[in-house]
C-alpha cells in the first residue's frame, strides 16, 4: 500500500491511499507546491483492503489490519475521563484521494471516535459490535 501522509506543525493527515505505486506518484505529483513540502511518501508492506488507520494525538499514524485492530480494542482500558477520544480509527476499503490533492478532506473517509462508551460497547458485544458500526 501507498500512502501520502503530510504534517505541518502540529497538524497531521493522510493526503491520499493508493493499492498502485504508479498511481500514488502520480497523484503525489498533481499536490501543489506549497504543500509538496509537508508530504512524505510511504509504502506499507503485508497489508490490503480493506485496512484501518489509527490516529491518536501526539502520535504518527497507524495502519493496521483487522486481527491488529481487534488488539488494540481488546488492550484499550476506559479511563477517568469521560469525554475523552482514546483515537480515531478510519476504515479504508479502497483508494483515497482529496478532490483537493494535498489537503485535509479525511473527515470523508468512514471512522469513528473511539470513547470510553465505545470500548465499552466493545467489551459487552465483541467483534460484533465494529460490525455494526461498519468498521468491520
Amino acid at each position: 500500500m501507498f500512502i501520502i501522509v503530510a504534517t505541518k506543525g502540529d497538524l497531521k493527515w493522510i493526503s491520499g491511499v493508493f493499492q498502485g505505486e504508479d498511481v500514488a506518484r502520480l497523484y503525489m505529483d498533481l499536490i501543489p507546491d506549497e504543500l509538496k513540502e509537508y508530504q512524505e511518501f510511504v509504502q506499507v508492506e503485508n497489508i490490503t483492503y480493506p485496512f484501518y488507520i489509527i490516529e491518536r494525538q501526539e502520535s504518527p499514524f497507524r495502519f493496521l489490519g483487522k486481527a491488529e485492530v481487534i488488539s488494540l480494542f481488546h488492550n484499550t482500558d476506559v479511563s477517568d475521563d469521560e469525554d475523552e477520544v482514546h483515537f480515531n480509527i478510519y476504515t479504508i476499503d479502497s483508494d483515497y484521494r482529496p478532490k483537493k490533492p494535498g489537503t485535509d478532506y479525511m473527515g470523508i473517509l468512514r471512522h469513528d471516535h473511539v470513547t470510553n462508551e465505545f470500548i465499552a460497547m466493545y467489551r459487552e458485544e465483541g467483534t460484533e459490535f465494529l460490525s455494526k458500526r461498519r468498521i468491520f
